[in-house]
């Protein structure tokens, strides 16, 4: 159930800001929603300048976190890295991991404590 004190969540989407992106780490843009006892209450688009690449000597989906993400409580993906799943879990930052692709909808959805999170969508590291 979405908490009831104010939290921000952040939506990691596509380009068109309408579509869920399918990885969190290299989604262009987030929607991050201000939300108090069930209500959105400001809402914001971050640039995701520090992509999360897959080769060795980046600092990976943690450049995300802190640089563009540092005061999120959840998070919603259409699909992340064990990795990122479990550093998020370990920060007190709440992964949700979703099939649905729709923003509007996965907002609606959070906000009413019906968005289903589907694990398979947690990859494995890259190597």
């Amino acid at each position: 159930m979405p908490e009831s004190r104010e939290h921000r969540v952040a939506i990691a989407v596509m380009e068109d800001e309408r579509h869920v992106a399918s990885h969190f780490g290299a989604a262009p843009r987030f929607i991050i929603l201000k939300v108090k006892n069930g209500k959105v209450t400001a809402r914001e688009v971050r640039t995701n300048t520090d992509k999360c690449i897959h080769a060795s000597g980046t600092l990976g989906c943690w450049a995300v976190m802190e640089k563009v993400l540092p005061d999120v409580r959840v998070v919603i993906s259409a699909g992340m890295g064990e990795n990122a799943y479990v550093g998020l879990l370990r920060r007190d930052v709440l992964p949700l991991v979703t099939e649905e692709t729709d923003v509007e909808q996965a907002v609606r959805d959070y906000l009413h404590d019906r968005l289903q999170e589907n694990p398979g969508l947690v990859h494995p590291p890259f190597k």
